[in-house]
């Protein structure tokens, strides 16, 4: 079995996909061919996306952010490695299990369902993973 030459790169919450630029040329450079997508409400300066959560974020469910990466992966010629960084950490957990992907790096991924995190991080997130909401929650 040939190694994948093509790597998807997913960020996380409260950041875009410029977060990924260097490691993107430095791939690049290396013969990757690599896409980094933004995800779904996570248009602007990730300052500001921290203190003044995007609508679409909160309306936005962790199995969409899957599914938008699925999306591009279904346009590509071959299955690519995926790494993702916090929420999208689990999000290549998820494109594995859905058979998207040769292989996946999670780099401190978001924990899963009823698996809680520090009171710190559910404290900035709070706003995009209500549990109580009555709209989907984000990692669930």
């Amino acid at each position: 079995m040939a190694k994948s030459k093509t790597i998807v790169l997913v960020h996380g919450m409260f950041v875009n996909d410029s977060s990924w630029s260097e490691w993107k040329n430095y791939l690049e450079q290396k013969g990757y061919t690599v896409y980094a997508p933004p995800n779904p409400g996570h248009d602007g300066n990730p300052a500001e996306l921290r203190t003044n959560i995007h609508p679409k974020l909160v309306e936005t469910g962790f199995i969409d952010v899957v599914k938008n990466i699925a999306t591009l992966i279904d346009t590509l010629p071959e299955k690519p490695l995926v790494i993702g960084h916090s929420m999208a950490g689990l999000a290549v957990q998820k494109l594995i299990d859905l058979g998207k992907a040769d292989a996946a790096v999670s780099i401190n991924g978001a924990p899963p369902k009823n698996v809680l995190p520090p009171f710190s991080t559910v404290k900035i997130v709070w706003p995009a993973v209500n549990f109580f909401s009555s709209k989907g929650y984000y990692l669930g």
